[in-house]
């Protein structure tokens, strides 16, 4: 019986050490997959930024002295009959139309864009209320095993190991084995979520640099589309009469 039962423990020694390998690098990979994330969500901030405060920014700009060339070029006419007039006038409140309408339609996109904004900062509170939870209960992990190691320095230990028992023993063996077979099974599921998440990430991180080679490509193009607005301003410029 003594040899079965330390032939039982040396087994569970041996799952152990197997399932806490699993385990570890379990740990590692998550670290790694945490740090692609990380690098990922600074990506897209850079790329947010660069689009939203600095593309959107000088389209806005640009599409204001867009429409005040129109309307200065609309200034310029020199109407001779009543059909005319009411031809530069009617133009004139048509470009004013559809400055507004445009304006009004990229409002409602900034408003989209701001409502899912708003939702991704909900999610980050909710995600930190996950991660306070976690560290809470790390924390009361923690402070209940020093507590517990306090016992044992103390004699609790030793008290234990004289009153044991060849039941009590093995009973503990069994429970070992249960626990440590269900560490190792739920490692090797982890290990197939964490490689998951790390494949998307990669992907994630394929599909933001595109993303932020499409947004410098796009300021490339503002800023060749201003020195047109810009020449069009000179030509604006030319044709108003001097007194």
């Amino acid at each position: 019986m003594n040899e079965a039962t330390n032939i039982r423990i040396q087994k569970n020694k041996r799952r152990i050490f197997d399932a806490e390998s699993f385990v570890r690098f379990n740990v590692a990979q998550v670290l790694v997959g945490r740090s692609a994330i990380e690098e990922n969500r600074t990506m897209s901030f850079e790329s947010f930024t660069a689009e939203a405060g600095g593309n959107g920014t000088l389209l806005a700009g640009t599409f204001d002295d867009v429409v005040r060339n129109r309307l200065a070029i609309l200034e310029q006419l020199e109407p001779t009959t009543d059909d005319e007039t009411r031809f530069k006038t009617s133009m004139t409140n048509r470009v004013r139309v559809e400055a507004i309408e445009r304006r009004a339609a990229y409002n409602r996109n900034l408003i989209d864009i701001n409502t899912r904004l708003a939702a991704i900062n909900k999610t980050m509170v909710e995600i930190n209320v996950l991660i306070t939870k976690h560290n809470n209960e790390f924390y009361d992990l923690i402070d209940e095993a020093t507590d517990s190691n306090a016992s044992w320095i103390d004699g609790e230990l030793v008290a234990l190991m004289k009153a044991a028992t060849p039941d009590e023993n093995e009973e503990r063996i069994t429970e070992n084995t249960a626990r440590v077979t269900e560490v190792r099974e739920k490692a090797e599921t982890n290990r197939g979520k964490i490689m998951s998440l790390y494949e998307q990430e990669e992907d994630s991180r394929h599909a933001l640099e595109k993303d932020l080679e499409d947004v410098m490509a796009l300021r490339a193009q503002i800023v060749a589309l201003r020195e047109k607005v810009s020449a069009n301003q000179h030509r604006v410029a030319d044709g108003i009469a001097l007194l």
